[in-house]
């Protein structure tokens, strides 16, 4: 019954889309051991002294693409509805920011799209990510790209010396830190072969560990991670659903200063 009315209502694109998401979810099922349960999760407080809460893909900031002005409260609570598979991994599908003290009202609007490409998303207060966002961190990790094979990590661990680490199927990383003159030795090297000279960062690149490299290689479900290259201040990073879309974001207001933010990840 379901079918045939979804089939009459949807278009083919929404009823492809629709498909689509049902084999992720059984994908998930199946890489997690079993269906999820649904927990609620208080995962903590974040800081928003300037009153403006900027939130967004990772890939976006420090220019985030939304942002929520005249925020009343000093901290912000964030809570989350998550799946947790039997395996123990977690996945986020809503999340809910508490901007107030008050009672909040019952009716949200919408008040804005987020599109997110990197499958995470980033909660900060505005000043925190202007003052403390920074391009390069205190690391110098080299990465090898071992896709679509390990061509180049053969080629460049035999002329160089170099001993590495894989950490998945498409990079390893250089065993301890890389110099600057290691660093442009290899970037010479691979411009010096016709194959990789056109795009050398595609097959080597060092890593420092900056906010953005932080937020976007988060192997937790959610985490409050440091914005900048020191211990605080913090800012929120959290997985998005099933990833990458483009998320409604909702809001409840007393007069004009906002109370609760949430995001629904699983909306199709």
């Amino acid at each position: 019954m379901f079918d045939w009315l979804r089939r009459l209502f949807w278009s083919p694109e929404e009823t492809e889309r629709h498909d689509f998401l049902e084999q992720i979810d059984a994908l998930n099922v199946k890489a997690g051991g079993g269906k999820p349960q649904v927990e609620e999760v208080r995962a903590g407080k974040i800081r928003i002294y300037s009153g403006d809460f900027l939130l967004g893909d990772p890939q976006g900031f420090p220019e985030p693409a939304f942002e929520l002005p005249n925020v009343a409260a000093c901290e912000a609570e964030i809570s989350l509805s998550v799946w947790r598979y039997p395996s123990g991994a977690t996945q986020v599908n809503r999340l809910t920011v508490h901007l107030t003290n008050g009672t909040a009202c019952d009716h949200a609007e919408k008040i804005g799209e987020v599109g997110i490409d990197s499958a995470k998303m980033i909660l900060a207060d505005k000043a925190d990510i202007e003052r403390h966002w920074t391009e390069v961190g205190k690391d110098r990790v080299g990465v090898i790209s071992t896709a679509p094979d390990d061509t180049v990590l053969q080629l460049l661990t035999k002329r160089f010396k170099l001993k590495t680490v894989q950490r998945n199927v498409v990079r390893a990383v250089i065993v301890g830190r890389v110099s600057e003159s290691l660093e442009g030795e290899i970037e010479s090297f691979l411009k010096s072969q016709p194959e990789y000279a056109d795009y050398p960062f595609l097959y080597f690149r060092v890593e420092t560990n900056n906010s953005f490299e932080r937020s976007i290689y988060l192997s937790k479900a959610w985490d409050f991670i440091p914005v900048g290259n020191a211990a605080t201040p913090l800012m929120f990073v959290c997985g998005t659903g099933r990833g990458d879309g483009v998320y409604e974001v909702k809001c409840s207001y007393d007069g004009d200063v906002p109370q609760t933010l949430s995001i629904d990840f699983m909306g199709e």
